[in-house]
């Protein structure tokens, strides 16, 4: 019950920490400022275009073009290329105007508005990237530790391998107090590739529940059930010996083998799901090394006789 208790209160922290950090922006400032620079760029570069006169026209077509390249490479991240092609543009404009104020003179100003709109481009999404760059490695963090919090299963609502792994300390200090003995057994489908490529993710999500609903009914209330990976896998404590867990793999084996599992899983066609079982007895050997043991069980598994039921 202080399981359950303390899972329920995980998953109300969870869901406030979505909904209260979600809207806060981390690098709201900098974002900001890329922006405004992107935005003076086209504004000077517009500046440009309605006050140069049409002899100037060409010219002004081609800055645009090379403008509006350098504002796609750089909002899709390729910011080093941008910026190389920002530099050659204001290099090759400088020296056509500094070779035009030779002969003709430097009479439109406007034209000044091509030296510095590039630059202000590419500077502007650079900021915009890396805010969105720091942004993404907060989200990845928030959901490392969000994960890190969940307990349980989303498909099964089984408690997952985190607390299995957990669960069996717990229950190797109960065995030792009391002088009893406690057996880790591991089920898992055969075939999983082949089953999800011919199932529906919702099919094969369903047959996974069915499973865990077996392994549930089958095993004693004092026994624990896991869901300990997406690919429909189980792990089960048991507070027996391996002769004991014997006849649970006698009673799964039994109901594994029941077509009416399975039946309308996949409509208009019947399905029999391959299971694996293994099983392994905890010793002091381990020294209460629960990665190890499961380890051990993963160690023997071996294909399940299915009866023709």
């Amino acid at each position: 019950m202080a399981k359950e208790k303390k899972e329920k209160e995980v998953k109300k922290k969870v869901k406030k920490e979505k909904e209260v950090k979600k809207p806060k922006y981390e690098g709201k400032v900098a974002y900001d400022m890329g922006s405004v620079l992107v935005f003076s760029g086209f504004v000077l570069a517009a500046i440009a275009l309605a006050y140069s006169g049409e002899e100037l026209y060409k010219e002004n077509l081609t800055m645009v073009a090379v403008i509006f390249t350098v504002a796609v490479l750089a909002a899709f991240r390729v910011v080093n290329a941008a910026t190389i092609m920002a530099a050659i543009q204001t290099i090759l404009f400088l020296g056509v105007r500094v070779a035009a104020m030779a002969t003709t003179g430097f009479e439109n100003q406007a034209m000044l508005c091509w030296v510095f709109a590039p630059g202000l481009v590419v500077s502007g999404y650079s900021l915009i990237n890396r805010a969105k760059a720091q942004q993404e490695r907060t989200n990845e963090v928030k959901d490392e530790q969000i994960d890190e919090l969940i307990m349980t299963d989303p498909v099964t609502g089984l408690y997952n391998l985190r607390s299995m792994y957990m669960d069996i300390q717990t229950q190797i200090s109960y065995a030792e107090r009391n002088n009893k003995q406690i057996c880790l057994m591991i089920l898992k489908p055969k075939y999983v590739d082949e089953m999800k490529t011919v199932l529906k993710k919702s099919e094969f999500n369903e047959v996974v529940v069915r499973l865990s609903k077996v392994v549930c009914d089958t095993v004693r209330l004092e026994d624990r059930v896991y869901s300990i990976d997406s690919e429909g896998g189980f792990g089960v404590i048991l507070t027996c010996d391996l002769a004991g867990s014997k006849l649970v793999e006698n009673r799964l084996t039994e109901k594994f083998g029941d077509k009416s599992l399975y039946a309308g899983v996949v409509p208009n066609n019947d399905i029999r799901i391959e299971m694996r079982l293994g099983c392994v007895q905890y010793n002091e050997a381990l020294r209460r090394d629960a990665i190890k043991l499961k380890e051990i069980a993963e160690a023997e598994l071996k294909d399940i006789k299915m009866s023709n039921g």
